[in-house]
C-alpha cells in the first residue's frame, strides 16, 4: 500500500474513532436525561465498638456513725482515741489514695496532737480488733507537720478498712497546751495509677 493511501486510512481511523466517541457521549447524555441512568455510588462505613474513658471516684465513710467528727474533752499527755473509716474506690480503675492532714487550734500545733493510720484486711470489729491482718499505713507523726500522707493503692470496687489513731503527745508542754483546743481535718484524694499511652488494641 502506498504511503499516501496509508495516511488516508490512518486519518480515517482517527476520524472514525472521534465520531464513535461523540456518538456514545450523545447516547449517554440522552439516556441520563430520560432518567434511565442514575448515579451509581459505592460506599463502605466502619464502626468501632463502644469505648469508655476511666472514671474516678471514692467514698470515705465513718464506720463509727457520727463519732468521727465528735471531740474528746480533758485529754492528758499520752491519751489517745481511735476513729474508723472505710475508704472505697468507686471508680473503674485502680487508684492511689492520699490524705491531706491539716489542723487548727493550739492543740494541733507542733508537739501537740499526733496521728497514725492502720488498715485491717477485714472490717474492724466493734471492739476495735482486727480478725484479719493489720498493716501500718501512716506512722505516728505530728499533725502540724504531717502534710499529705499516702494511704496506698486500692483496686476498682475494693475497700480499705482504716483506723485513725489520734494521740496527745506524751511530752506535750503544759505551759503551751494546758486548756487548749484543736481540730484535725483529713481530706482524701484519689489519683489513677495508670500513666496512659497504653496499647489497648486487644481490649
Amino acid at each position: 500500500m502506498c504511503q499516501r493511501c496509508e495516511g488516508k486510512h490512518q486519518s480515517g481511523r482517527r476520524v472514525g474513532g472521534w465520531f464513535a466517541v461523540v456518538a456514545l457521549g450523545a447516547v449517554g447524555a440522552g439516556l441520563t436525561g430520560t432518567g434511565v441512568f442514575a448515579s451509581w455510588v459505592s460506599t463502605s462505613a466502619m464502626q468501632t465498638g463502644d469505648h469508655s474513658a476511666a472514671a474516678m471516684g471514692l467514698t470515705h465513710t465513718d464506720t463509727n456513725g457520727t463519732t468521727f467528727t465528735s471531740g474528746v474533752a480533758n485529754m492528758l499527755p499520752g491519751d489517745y482515741l481511735y476513729r474508723y473509716a472505710n475508704l472505697v474506690n468507686t471508680g473503674t480503675v485502680t487508684e492511689s489514695f492520699s490524705a491531706a492532714v491539716t489542723g487548727t487550734g493550739t492543740l494541733a500545733g507542733a508537739g501537740g496532737l499526733r496521728l497514725a493510720v492502720d488498715a485491717c484486711s477485714l472490717a474492724w470489729a466493734g471492739d476495735g480488733s482486727c480478725s484479719g491482718s493489720t498493716t501500718p499505713i501512716v506512722t505516728v507523726r505530728d499533725v502540724a507537720t504531717a502534710g499529705t500522707v499516702a494511704l496506698g493503692d486500692i483496686a476498682a470496687g475494693a475497700t480499705s478498712h482504716l483506723r485513725y489513731r489520734f494521740v496527745l503527745d506524751a511530752g506535750a508542754d503544759q505551759a503551751t497546751f494546758q486548756g487548749a483546743t484543736g481540730k484535725i481535718n483529713v481530706a482524701i484524694t484519689g489519683t489513677t495509677t495508670a500513666v496512659g499511652n497504653r496499647d489497648r488494641t486487644s481490649g
